[in-house]
């Protein structure tokens, strides 16, 4: 798994770094101060690093820990080499050749090679070999001129001296080249991964000058040599104990970066330099037989300038598939995705869909550039944990995706290694201690098949686990039916709107005291063309997630205002009618509404507003709007019932918000249990209709199917029920039946 620096692990790993780093320059100073102790110094400098490198391995785990481990080995080599030369050292200062420290040091030169290699891991990209040749020709035009050319001809050194140091410029070649393969490949820009490049470069550079001077009998290492070995040494140390080294290593984008500017600069300056020293050399007098030394700069050129043309050639390739790169984070991009998911492999894929949850928010609070940030270090993290041969992919804003060969049981191993690495605090001001958790919904696409809905379905996984909040969500076939069932009921549903299945029914709502209807509740129901219900509990609520409900909700008012003028006409009856949050976040609600009723002759107190405790649950702006809207309905005589109270979470602190006329009490209190008497319900029942009384307010019992749980109601102190037991909700029609079949009664117990 990804390990990164901890909030609490960083002020210890800063000192640690500051307290290395003093250390080393110290040691180096001694070097400079104190020759006759530089081989021990030497020693001690090399313990250093080792430590450094071995407690920066420990301490943060890198997920490639290949390279850090061929350092490991080339440093402990060069330690025991420098101690046989210590130990093996003549009287004038010279050290046998050859002795086991050189055996030693040419081991610990194979192994930082090695590491070099190894700093990007294997897969199937093999970027970067252009460039590693053009450096490995063009650098060796230079080292000819300045080093091998002195040491082959300049008759100082031969057998054994000569093949070891024709082995050491050799082996510095190899580490450029391939450091430059590094450069090109990765686009890992870590402080880590640059103290690292840094560190080779300056190797190559140094180890150039000091065998240019030996060679040519100018003394063996000036100052500023023996500060440039010591510098690339201690380089490699505190690039392991710096946090980024986690995963400075083992990169291998699909997509190679482009040749820059830069770097095209860098290739001409390095054509044009090879030339100048074909220049010199033939300007130069030159004894004679020195006319093949010059032709070996001469081809060196040339084959730099023919590789020059072909990584120029593979640059106009490189920009035919910029289409599929992904401009910020260098990841491929949904064309690269699809392209490998229509394609039939023999075996099992994962597919992972990931976005980082509350991105908006670091985009609005910190800035667009701190955004940008954000996305390219959860790139580099998303690389970094996922295998070598995965295709990973930015999507779009903050959604990424990894498609890789595997099954359910990598599919949540893989999963415990992404999201972990992402939560991390991000190196980014403002957001170093601030965790960035993110959601993945993945599918398993099996083998043999194409992956041709396969996105469809991580992004209804991906849907379900922001939903859900549990982080990683796996389709599920079932639930995707679910899905498609519900989004042909809302197709449906808005086809339904402004035709004949659309009706309001009306159930009555009676006064428990003396039995008479005194309001009504607006109720909408759905009939399919074949005369089907389709239940408003499950229709509404689609309604809701869709935003359909907000037209619904218009149509709804429109025929319940027209229906309400007959019922208040002639019976001064009163409708309750649900309203949406999504309504009430409408600014201007509530003056369409009290417009509807004037336009139909009726006043506020015909029609009742039944809103849910949930209206207030979002943001400060939209609650502020909320009740801003109920305010005004109720200054104009519109009463506000809060249904279902009881069941919120926090129901006093709402009422106390909230211009409040009715507590409809939720069926639940009204079970079977109270007419038993249970002493549970009869409490919940007793401290509703109590707490109603106390502040002045008329309490309302929803769902009485019994006589003996209106009696119990009654008992209770409940003034108003509706169920069942009184009336089904039915047409218009029929409430108007029941309201002159009771005027009748009405009238003849009068007589």
């Amino acid at each position: 798994m990804l390990s990164y620096v901890t909030r609490q692990d960083r002020p210890a790993g800063s000192a640690l770094l500051r307290w290395y780093v003093v250390l080393g320059c110290s040691l180096m100073a001694a070097i400079l101060l104190v020759p006759a102790l530089r081989l021990w110094l030497y020693i001690l400098v090399a313990c250093l690093v080792l430590a450094g490198l071995i407690l920066g391995i420990r301490r943060h785990r890198p997920v490639w820990a290949r390279p850090w481990w061929l350092l490991v080995g080339a440093v402990g080599m060069s330690m025991v080499a420098s101690l046989g030369w210590a130990v093996t050292i003549t009287e004038d200062e010279l050290p046998p050749y050859p002795s086991i420290g050189d055996l030693f040091y040419c081991a610990s030169m194979g192994l930082l090679t090695a590491s070099v290699y190894w700093w990007v891991r294997p897969g199937r990209y093999r970027g970067g070999l252009l460039d590693a040749a053009i450096a490995l020709t063009g650098g060796g035009a230079v080292v000819w001129v300045a080093v091998a050319e002195p040491l082959l001809f300049g008759g100082r050194f031969e057998g054994a001296h000569l093949a070891g140091y024709l082995l050491y410029v050799t082996n510095d070649l190899l580490i450029l080249a391939l450091t430059v393969r590094v450069v090109v490949v990765t686009r890992v820009r870590t402080v880590a991964y640059r103290m690292m490049v840094g560190a080779a470069t300056v190797w190559v550079v140094t180890d150039t000058a000091f065998y240019a001077a030996l060679f040519r009998e100018q003394g063996e290492a000036a100052a500023w040599i023996q500060v440039g070995w010591l510098s690339a040494y201690l380089m490699i140390g505190a690039a392991a104990l710096h946090p980024s080294m986690s995963r400075s290593t083992g990169s291998m984008p699909r997509n190679a970066a482009l040749l820059t500017r830069s770097r095209l600069v860098a290739y001409v300056v390095l054509i044009v330099l090879i030339a100048g020293l074909d220049a010199v050399r033939a300007v130069a007098a030159a004894p004679p037989g020195h006319g093949g030394r010059m032709i070996v700069v001469l081809c060196l050129g040339c084959i730099t300038s023919v590789l020059l043309i072909g990584r120029l050639a593979q640059l106009g390739a490189a920009l035919d598939e910029r289409a599929h790169v992904d401009a910020l984070t260098g990841l491929g991009n949904r064309t690269v995705l699809q392209n490998e998911l229509n394609r039939h492999q023999p075996h099992d894929r994962v597919l992972m869909m990931l976005d980082l949850n509350g991105f908006r928010d670091i985009n609005a609070a910190f800035g667009h550039k701190a955004g940008d940030a954000v996305l390219v270090e959860s790139g580099h993290r998303l690389r970094a944990s996922a295998p070598s041969d995965a295709t990973v992919v930015r999507l779009d804003a903050d959604a990424f995706a990894v498609l890789t060969r595997g099954d359910d049981d990598l599919l949540h191993r893989l999963a415990g290694r992404l999201l972990p690495a992402l939560a991390e605090p991000y190196p980014v001001p403002g957001l170093t201690s601030r965790r960035v958790e993110a959601s993945v919904g993945a599918v398993i696409i099996p083998a043999g098949e194409s992956g041709t809905t396969a996105l469809r379905d991580a992004e209804l996984a991906l849907e379900e686990a922001r939903t859900q909040g549990d982080g990683l969500a796996v389709f599920d076939s079932g639930a995707y039916a679910q899905w498609r069932a519900n989004r042909d009921l809302i197709t449906e549903l808005q086809h339904a709107i402004g035709t004949d299945e659309l009706s309001m029914h009306y159930q009555p709502i009676v006064e428990l005291a003396t039995g008479r209807i005194v309001a009504a509740e607006a109720l909408l129901r759905w009939f399919r063309p074949d005369g089907a219900p389709v239940s408003p509990g499950r229709f509404i609520p689609l309604a809701e997630q869709s935003g359909d409900i907000l037209v619904i909700g218009e149509w709804v008012l429109g025929r319940v205002c027209s229906d309400l003028a007959g019922l208040w006409s002639g019976y001064r009856l009163p409708v309750t009618v649900n309203v949406s949050a999504h309504q009430l976040r409408d600014t201007g609600f509530a003056a369409r509404l009290l417009d509807r009723l004037r336009d139909v002759g009726l006043p506020g107190e015909a029609l009742i507003v039944e809103i849910t405790e949930t209206v207030l649950m979002t943001t400060v702006t939209d609650a502020a709007t909320t009740i801003g809207q109920l305010q005004q309905l109720r200054e104009h005589g519109v009463r506000i019932a809060i249904d279902d109270f009881g069941t919120g979470y926090s129901s006093l602190a709402y009422l106390r918000e909230l211009p409040v006329d009715i507590l409809k009490m939720d069926g639940s209190f009204t079970s079977e249990q109270i007419e038993a008497g249970g002493p549970r319900e009869i409490a919940f029942v007793r401290t509703i209709v109590d707490l109603g009384r106390s502040l002045d307010l008329c309490t309302l019992a929803e769902a009485v199917e019994t006589e003996g749980q209106a009696q119990r109601l009654r008992e209770l102190g409940c003034h108003l029920a509706q169920g069942y037991h009184f009336a089904r909700p039915a047409p218009v029609t029929r409430l108007h039946e029941l309201l002159a079949a009771q005027r009748a009664t009405s009238a003849e117990a009068a007589v």
